[in-house]
């Protein structure tokens, strides 16, 4: 991700949940209020913001390595998420979704569409319950088996993917389905 060069900002609203940037390449773009004490800002891209005395800054997200003191923050079967330390240790994608969905609805859990979780732009996430999210996470990995990498799919592409499968075992007729395609 490109560091972000902005030369002036303003916020939109009195209550400055909402902030308008204008970089440097002419570009305008929107960030909205993070879920957090501290005023932090992310546009849908995933940058995030700060709000100090000198103004607005772009803060890096902590991408801590496997097997270290730092990683800490896992999804229970080792997967280590993006997080920001300075903010509590959120992880990056729950500050995001925050920010441009709305707190998460209980029960659900938040899907990175294409699986890649170190890409937690607003557009890569959706508010889903836990069984959707494992039968998501199995269809990608059918997808990736023969040759397809989400990562390089647009989120229309993915939840067309993830419509057409919503029964009890979508991963094995998606199997079924491209073997005796690829035969034809």
């Amino acid at each position: 991700m490109a560091k972000m060069k902005i030369i002036d900002y303003g916020f939109v609203g009195d209550d400055r949940t909402s902030v308008r940037i204008y970089t440097e390449d002419g570009g305008v773009i929107e960030a909205r209020r993070c879920p957090t004490e501290k005023p932090l800002y992310c546009t849908r891209d995933g940058h995030f913001l700060s709000l100090t005395k000198l103004g607005l800054r772009e803060i890096k997200p902590n991408i801590a390595q496997a097997g270290t003191r730092k990683c800490t923050h896992t999804n229970g079967n080792g997967t280590h998420y993006p997080f920001l330390r300075q903010f509590g240790a959120k992880h990056c994608h729950f500050l995001v979704a925050g920010a441009w969905y709305g707190p998460r609805p209980e029960g659900m859990v938040i899907d990175h569409l294409n699986g890649d979780i170190l890409n937690w732009s607003a557009d890569n996430l959706e508010y889903v319950t836990p069984e959707e999210n494992r039968k998501r996470a199995r269809l990608l990995r059918v997808l990736r088996s023969i040759g397809r990498e989400p990562k390089k799919m647009s989120r229309e592409e993915l939840l067309n993917i993830f419509k057409r499968y919503e029964f009890e075992d979508p991963a094995k007729r998606m199997e079924y389905e491209m073997s005796h395609h690829c035969e034809e």
